[in-house]
């Protein structure tokens, strides 16, 4: 049940790529990079996410992730691509492997600072979803992973799709991956703990009521400290999304594979 916690919609300035990143040509606007002053500027989100996701979640997951989802969205290697909450830049780092020419774009200044090492080849941009600071029609295809779209509200998700199509030209594809809400209404209630070395106790527990997962997640780290967050997560069945899609400017295209109760991911290919 780990998910992109931190990949949220809140507004926040364009932070530029790092020297060593390659710049693309696809960004309205920037500013001066936002500085990044240690874990006392992260929210409680962010840091049970980062450190969290880092230690179990392997590297094959985002490996896997990003295949599955390019076998749907179909682009060429070279085309311009983004990661719409992109985090510490995990999946950022597999479409950069893959030879597109990607762009993270986050609303966390600290986790945007980690993806500079982990996705060294991609650009970033520090924004709310809701408002892209990207050209019109910029876009092969854009990358939504792990429902970090619909961490706000319905009219939240509603807006962070119209920018999405947006932004993709004409043929392009927007993929979302979330969790199966198939699978969460056979098993509404879960809670799973984990001993994980060098961080502490991880505790994390969900509770799903046929649309909203209201997930709280806890971490007491070694040193006794204790750090928790909770989160409310929308989840679409396919014939809603594609519902949403439409009045976005969007067509559901198809699924990656049919959803059933076991099935582990939804996977979505919207298309302009």
């Amino acid at each position: 049940m780990s998910r992109p916690y931190a990949c949220s919609i809140v507004a926040a300035p364009v932070e530029r790529p790092p020297d060593n990143s390659v710049t693309r040509p696809i960004a309205a606007a920037d500013s001066r990079a936002v500085p990044c002053d240690g874990w006392a500027r992260m929210s409680h989100a962010d840091r049970i996410f980062l450190e969290t996701t880092r230690r179990l979640a392997p590297r094959r997951l985002a490996q896997d992730d990003v295949h599955a989802a390019l076998q749907l969205a179909q682009v060429e290697p070279g085309k311009p691509v983004a990661d719409l909450g992109c985090g510490y830049g995990r999946h950022l780092r597999e479409l950069v492997q893959y030879g597109h020419r990607a762009t993270g774009v986050d609303r966390s200044g600290l986790l945007l600072a980690e993806a500079r090492a982990e996705a060294p080849g991609a650009a970033l941009v520090r924004a709310d979803l809701r408002a892209l600071p990207l050209h019109q029609g910029s876009l092969a295809a854009a990358f939504c992973f792990y429902s970090s779209m619909f961490l706000g509200s319905e009219e939240d998700a509603a807006l962070a799709l119209v920018e999405a199509a947006r932004v993709l030209r004409p043929g392009g594809a927007l993929v979302l991956t979330s969790d199966n809400p198939l699978r969460l209404a056979a098993s509404p209630h879960v809670k799973i703990e984990h001993e994980v070395p060098g961080l502490g106790r991880v505790v994390e527990e969900g509770r799903f009521d046929g649309a909203v997962d209201h997930v709280r997640k806890t971490v007491r780290l070694e040193s006794g400290e204790i750090l928790e967050a909770k989160f409310h997560i929308r989840y679409y069945r396919p014939g809603a999304l594609a519902a949403l899609a439409y009045v976005a400017g969007l067509r559901f295209a198809r699924l990656h594979e049919p959803l059933t109760e076991t099935t582990p991911q939804l996977i979505a290919l919207l298309e302009k």
